[in-house]
This record gives structure tokens, sequence and C-alpha cells, in this order.
């Protein structure tokens, strides 16, 4: 039988410490200390969590994944080759499976994510975020995973899209032949302003003030991200939910909070998981009328 649509499971900030046995007897740095402040420093219970989040998003019937970023807890090697091993024993394929780095992960070195998709995480390059404007071609959408990192002090948590990779997303966005279906964006930061100038410094976006602009003149873009640790379903303008942020792997303590979206007929839809709570927004689809236009059905 011929697919048609792509069951999308959307993790994120799994903040992967090392599991190998010498790392569980190296003494933590200040900094993992300082950036795990409330989170147990546990490397085996961090993989577990991701391990269990992998396999509810299996049992779910997922036929892609997509991690937002915060891969990894401060992006030293030691916490790349964890994550991959983690990632291989998932039982999904390496070509199903899409990355893209955090703030974490470039808080060891500028060049960290670079050498780690090259490296440990070599397998999953073709399906992960390297080169700005990359597409990933799906039933029922296509996805772009975006870089949106900088190398900065752990007391700052900002993300950085330039001015050279929102012109190729441009690009991407206006381009007619990308415009049959929803185009994905995934990256780690969520694209709108923060409340304060300061805030937006230390923790928001560059570039987000035309990441929103876009948004508003291309309604068949959709933005899955990370960072916040809790669900985001948010409109753009008078338009239905296209920001959708999701919960953070290295806080589900108790059970995994998986979202899931199938992409089929111009539309995303999420699809409750069973551990999400009741309570919790939830968001229809976003279907394309026609390009650069996106209407929604309420479930």
């Amino acid at each position: 039988m011929v697919p048609t649509g792509t069951r999308i499971a959307h993790i994120s900030d799994v903040h992967m410490l090392d599991t190998s046995p010498s790392g569980s007897r190296r003494k933590l740095s200040l900094r993992h200390r300082f950036l795990s402040f409330g989170r147990p420093l546990d490397s085996d219970g961090r993989r577990r969590r991701l391990l269990r989040s992998l396999a509810q998003a299996r049992s779910a019937g997922a036929d892609r994944v997509v991690i937002s970023g915060d891969l990894t807890e401060v992006g030293i090697p030691e916490e790349f080759v964890s994550l991959g091993e983690a990632l291989r024993e998932s039982g999904f394929a390496p070509e199903r499976i899409t990355l893209v780095p955090g703030n974490h992960d470039l808080y060891s070195s500028a060049d960290a994510w670079k050498w780690a998709i090259r490296g440990p995480l070599s397998e999953f390059e073709a399906s992960s975020a390297t080169e700005p404007g990359r597409i990933i071609e799906c039933v029922g959408a296509n996805i772009m995973p975006m870089d949106a990192t900088i190398h900065q002090p752990v007391m700052r948590s900002a993300g950085f899209l330039s001015d050279e990779a929102l012109d190729v997303m441009d690009r991407r966005a206006s381009d007619p032949g990308l415009a049959n279906k929803p185009l994905i964006i995934v990256q780690h930061h969520p694209p709108f302003l923060l409340g304060t100038c300061a805030w937006q410094w230390i923790d928001g976006l560059t570039g987000s003030r035309r990441l929103m602009a876009m948004m508003r003149a291309y309604r068949h873009l959709v933005v899955m991200h990370g960072h916040l640790h809790t669900l985001v379903t948010r409109a753009v303008g008078d338009d239905v939910p296209r920001i959708l942020g999701a919960t953070a792997v290295v806080e589900d303590l108790a059970m995994s909070r998986v979202r899931i979206f199938d992409c089929r007929d111009g539309q995303v839809r999420c699809v409750t998981s069973s551990n999400e709570s009741a309570s919790e927004p939830t968001w229809s689809s976003v279907g394309l009328a026609s390009f650069g236009s996106v209407g929604i059905s309420e479930s």
C-alpha cells in the first residue's frame, strides 16, 4: 500500500550526559552543576528517559522522530557519543531521525555540533541540521531542520539565525514547489519575541522578528521547537496555531510526554498521546487551501 502521510513524533531537550563507565566515575564540572540546577545529574536516568520516549514514539506508530535541540548538557564529545548510542538502540533507522542542536550543545565549543554531526552522529547527518535550507521530503509534509545556535557563556541561552540563514529560509518558504504541503521548520528556540528586551537578549532568538513576519506571510509554515520545556500551541496573528513546542525529556521523570502529529492531505494534525494530560491544549490541523494560505478545522 502506498503511504498517504507521515506520522511525526516530536521530543526535545534530552540533556544527555556521558553514560560511559568512565563518565559515571568522572567528577562533573561546575558548568554541569550550574546548568542542571534542580535536575538530578543521573546519566543513566537521562538515557532511560530518552529510550522510553523513543519507545513511546514507536508504539504510537511514528514514521519519523524530530528532536528539537539541547541534545546534550554541555556539548562535550562524550555526551554526543552517548546520545548516538541511545539513538541506535531506538529501533528507528537513522534516516528517520532528525536532530537539531540547542544552546546547551555549543557550551563546550563553537564547533561542537559540527564535530558531532560529522563524527559520532554522522549516520544522522543526512536528515539533520547542517547547511541552512535543507529540505527533508516526507509524504504529507516537508521538514526544514535549522541550526539556530551560537557559542556563548553558560549565563546566556540565546538562539541565533543569521541574515543569510533567514534569506535561505525565505527562499524556501516562497518556493511554489514547496507550497503544496506544510513546511515544518524544526529549530530549538521558539520563533516569537520574549517579554522584555533584556530577556530576549539573554534567552530569545536573534532573527525572531523576521521569522515571525515570514510565518505571517507564508501560512504553510509550521515551527516545531523546544527550549521552553513546556507544551506550546500558539497561533500566528489571526491564524491557527502553527508554533508547536515540546516538553523536556530530561524532566519526564514519571512518564514520557511525546507529541505526535499526522501529516497528510495537506494538513498537520496533533494526535494527543496517551500520556498527555487532558488539560493540556491541543490543536487540530493545518491545511493548505492554496499557495500561502492555510485553514484549520477543529477536532
